[in-house]
């Protein structure tokens, strides 16, 4: 029994190698041979803004694929609409979508979406993040951080602050800092951000929280003035401004990422390649300095630490909307 046994025990280790031996060559075939064609990379927001790294990332992909990447502008309902065309998108690694963390805020807070962050994406990988900065026009009898604090108790309900919109990180993050910080501050939403440093500039809002790069230039111009920032650390671009844990000892920590997303049901492999080129493009010298001058920060995650962040921000997200009791349609 055993010795007839022997033969077909061997000729099924001998199949399953040959299959497995397929599967690695599928694997290198895909890897080797992707991307034949161009990608598309869409962006769910207006020119101008989140695509300026887009397009650097692009551009420098394009160049070492030896394809075009496209950046295809889809803007509207705070992103949604660009995040819908990719989750229905064929999961073949040639439809991929810029994404901001704004997506996590997303996810839990519109009613009717169609697509759910975590179940209809792969990450591919993060590669840039950007401060937020504390700012207060610069007529506000504020100089820090221990000042704006003082005023806000000192003028209860005279706090308006302004956003690019209703659940957008900055949002948010603002609903945060106030919860922890004990204040009452009212939420002055626009639409987009241009408007909103618009009005922080004519005074009709007193704070903003938001991407260094929106308000770099009137910082330097003295229109406006920087109290902290709401990274752990601080930061090169904004040299003698301290976080919100050195001013105040209140443990907070918030930014502005962006990565790349794949449609769910991607390969592996697809998605390991792109990720690794994304590691190569993010290591050239030439990408980091354009990338600063975009007012982002060069900082690689590869497709598992990206999912464990968008998964984290999910949750701190969802507690924050909760709390304020924020849904959207």
């Amino acid at each position: 029994m055993n010795s007839s046994a022997t033969p077909l025990r061997r000729h099924v280790l001998s199949v399953a190698l040959l299959l497995l031996a397929l599967g690695w060559t599928c694997v290198s075939q895909a890897q080797s041979t992707y991307p034949d064609r161009p990608v598309r990379l869409v962006v769910g927001f207006a020119p101008g803004g989140s695509d300026i790294s887009g397009r650097i990332i692009a551009q420098k992909l394009s160049t070492l694929w030896g394809q075009n990447m496209v950046v295809d502008n889809k803007p509207g309902a705070s992103g949604n609409i660009g995040a819908d065309i990719v989750s229905k998108a064929p999961p073949d690694g040639y439809t991929l979508l810029l994404t901001v963390n704004s997506y996590t805020i997303n996810t839990v807070v519109y009613r009717n979406l169609g697509w759910d962050l975590m179940r209809d994406f792969e990450p591919v990988g993060r590669y840039a993040t950007s401060p937020m900065v504390v700012v207060v026009n610069d007529q506000m009898p504020v100089r820090t951080m221990t000042d704006l604090l003082a005023y806000a108790k000192a003028n209860p309900g005279k706090l308006n602050y302004g956003t690019a919109g209703a659940g957008t990180a900055p949002h948010l993050s603002t609903e945060q800092f106030s919860h922890q910080a004990g204040l009452s501050m009212t939420h002055i939403p626009y639409k987009g951000s241009a408007p909103s440093v618009q009005a922080l500039l004519a005074n009709e809002v007193q704070l903003s929280f938001g991407a260094q790069s929106a308000f770099d230039a009137f910082i330097k111009a003295g229109k406006l003035r920087a109290l902290a920032v709401t990274t752990a650390t601080r930061q090169d671009g904004l040299p003698g401004i301290p976080t919100i844990k050195e001013a105040l000892g209140i443990d907070f920590d918030a930014d502005i990422w962006y990565g790349l997303l794949a449609p769910a049901k991607t390969p592996p492999a697809i998605i390991r390649k792109i990720s690794e080129d994304l590691q190569k493009v993010l290591a050239d010298p030439d990408t980091q300095t354009r990338l600063r001058n975009a007012g982002v920060v060069p900082g690689y995650l590869n497709a598992q630490d990206m999912g464990r962040l968008m998964g984290r921000d999910v949750v701190r997200w969802r507690e924050v909307a909760t709390r304020i009791k924020l849904t959207l349609d």
